[in-house]
């Protein structure tokens, strides 16, 4: 069984196979477990994650001030404002704690490339004592992010795409993404300034309050900020199965592993359920001394584990690692 395929999710068409490159621990680990990580987005390798949305965001609040104690508090000078235009403090201040909390939600992503046999890549992610490019067809991946939130009961969004294309910060991107916040921003502050009281609802009184009305409208850029990378990864062309969390709560499964300075939170994905079998397109050894040895061992551990109808092959890149 694969999900249905679709033709273009993110800004990207579908390609027929996205590859995932991992260690051969990684590999041994994935295919005896029947699983595949997903890593919290703030611990992955491009030091910018999440923090792009966030600056752009953050520049558009400030270009809306309109009074003398928000010009200094953001150092600015008179006149550069935008309509519609903030004098509220409290409107601006709740404006910018919404943005950071949006985009420092906890999120979790697999990744993956629509290439799978690159130099750099194996460079980066498969380690001095090689690895491996496994290539799944990205209906599979899309039908296990979609039972992997179907079968939870913590807050993860569940309408949400799980399976979306990276976007890359070039100056195109740099002006979608301005116009889109600057759309956002003046409906937040029209709303914002429009704050009435609300009916009861379940017997509790309140209002609705300047946080929650920017949560509201920036709650998108949660997804959004989990898929903008710095165009000096481009090169990646990498796609992401992505799980926001609606709230800032901690997974029951949550799980850590060793990094190079610190500990990483993941989570685990499971890529057999039901009567699923686990669907591997193919798997490319990467560069090493002895392909045909490596080919052979990758082949008896599939056997082994029972995951059937896998073509695996030789880079043939001749690289020395």
């Amino acid at each position: 069984m694969e999900g249905q395929e679709h033709q273009q999710t993110g800004t990207q068409p579908e390609p027929e196979i996205l590859y995932h490159y991992t260690t051969q621990e990684g590999l041994r680990g994935i295919l005896e477990s029947k699983c595949i990580w997903a890593t919290h987005f703030q611990y992955l390798n491009d030091k910018r994650e999440g923090g792009i949305v966030l600056q752009v965001l953050l520049n558009e609040l400030s270009s809306r001030v309109n009074s003398d104690s928000l010009f200094q508090l953001f150092g600015m000078e008179p006149n550069k404002t935008k309509q519609p235009e903030c004098t509220s403090e409290d409107t601006l201040n709740q404006g910018i704690g919404a943005a950071n909390r949006v985009t420092s939600q906890n999120v979790f992503v697999a990744s993956f490339s629509k290439e799978g046999n690159l130099l750099s890549q194996w460079r980066a992610y498969t380690g001095r004592s090689g690895g491996y490019s496994i290539g799944f067809k990205p209906g599979f991946l899309r039908a296990a992010g979609e039972y992997f939130l179907k079968h939870r009961s913590d807050s993860f969004y569940m309408d949400a795409e799980t399976l979306l294309s990276c976007i890359y910060y070039d100056e195109k991107e740099k002006q979608s993404l301005e116009n889109e916040i600057e759309r956002l921003v003046s409906s937040y502050l029209n709303n914002a300034s429009e704050v009435t009281e609300m009916p009861a609802v379940s017997g509790i009184e309140g209002f609705q309050h300047p946080f929650a009305i920017a949560t509201g409208h920036f709650i998108s850029l949660g997804t959004r900020s989990a898929i903008t990378k710095d165009h000096g990864f481009h090169e990646e062309a990498e796609w992401r199965l992505a799980f926001l969390l609606n709230q800032n709560s901690i997974p029951a499964d949550l799980k850590f592993r060793s990094g190079s300075s610190m500990l990483i939170p993941y989570l685990e994905v499971p890529l057999r359920w039901d009567d699923q079998p686990i669907e591997i397109k193919e798997i490319i050894v990467g560069p090493c001394q002895y392909p045909d040895s490596a080919i052979k061992s990758v082949e008896m551990l599939l056997k082994k584990e029972g995951v059937l109808g896998v073509e695996v092959k030789d880079s043939k890149i001749p690289y020395r690692n």
